[in-house]
């Protein structure tokens, strides 16, 4: 059986519904456990293979995650709202949501490992090439494929693998309280971005951390310029990849008009926004993204 973990609220009940037939696609024998953090995606998100918790149940059990409710937004978080501290204090507050409850899977149920997954994320493929590539590895990690931005940092949240042991079990808790805790000491030079640049450090915490790219591809709108595209695959360090799951982070679909917006936040703002040679295969994958988007719309 495979766990994975994600979090959304209401705004994000189609993409978990997506996430899912992804899943449900490729994948045998999984289970997706998703953090509401609002009963409107509690009530609405229906699926055997989504099990189902309530923010306000954990909150009530952690003091310490519900003072962080409160805590300053990151860098990133206030680039993300125009500057409306209330809006990115919520944000962050959301991001650091990512470790605590990946971690609070792996404390209270009865699992062998966890894939903490971002509910933007659509697969193309079964997660066996993701398991076969940890295998002898407590911790898996993706690259954002891109030139390093010091304050994004190198490595992306959009999926993180945690073994149920000792070694992995100690740095995903060194990660929750680090969100938990804005005053850590990595805060000034790894709190830029939310949970994301503090990945960086994880490789100085365990000698286990595997570094998925060279066994996994992957794509998302700030990388797709800096893949090559052919027969149906893409070209990273000169490597050809199938593609195994696309981040649509900032995707909008408008289901009135029956068309989508790539990703307007990261420069692709209309359905055909990729250089022309490359263009149809990424539409190809975001045209299936798009359709189980609007599946899961008219369902709910």
């Amino acid at each position: 059986m495979k766990n994975l973990c994600t979090i959304a609220d209401n705004n994000f009940t189609e993409k978990v519904l997506a996430l899912n037939s992804s899943l449900e696609r490729h994948q045998k024998d999984y289970i997706l456990h998703l953090l509401c953090v609002d009963d409107q995606i509690y009530n609405r998100c229906n699926h055997p293979n989504i099990k189902k918790y309530k923010l306000q149940d954990l909150i009530g059990k952690d003091k310490s995650l519900e003072r962080s409710i409160s805590n300053p937004p990151s860098r990133e978080a206030l680039l993300n709202t125009g500057n409306n501290f209330e809006a990115a204090q919520r944000l962050q507050f959301l991001w650091s949501l990512s470790p605590y409850f990946t971690w609070w899977c792996i404390d209270n149920l009865d699992i062998e490992d966890i894939l903490y997954v971002d509910s933007d994320i659509y697969f193309y493929k079964s997660l066996e090439d993701i398991y076969e590539s940890v295998e002898g590895h407590n911790i898996g990690l993706v690259e954002h494929r891109c030139p390093y931005n010091p304050v994004n940092g190198k490595y992306n949240v959009g999926i993180v693998f945690f073994r149920n042991n000792f070694d992995s079990y100690k740095t995903l808790t060194w990660w929750k309280n680090c969100l938990l805790k804005p005053d850590n000491e990595y805060a000034e030079t790894h709190g830029t971005c939310g949970d994301q640049k503090y990945l960086e450090v994880f490789e100085s915490l365990s000698d286990s951390v595997k570094i998925f790219d060279e066994d996994i591809g992957h794509l998302a709108p700030w990388n797709f310029n800096f893949h090559q595209y052919v027969d149906n695959k893409i070209v990273w360090n000169n490597m050809k990849q199938e593609v195994t799951y696309c981040h649509f982070s900032n995707f909008k679909p408008n289901y009135e008009s029956a068309t989508y917006e790539l990703a307007p936040r990261h420069g692709f703002s209309g359905t055909y926004t990729y250089g022309k040679e490359n263009n149809y295969y990424i539409k190809l994958l975001a045209d299936q993204y798009y359709n189980d988007l609007r599946e899961a719309h008219e369902k709910t």
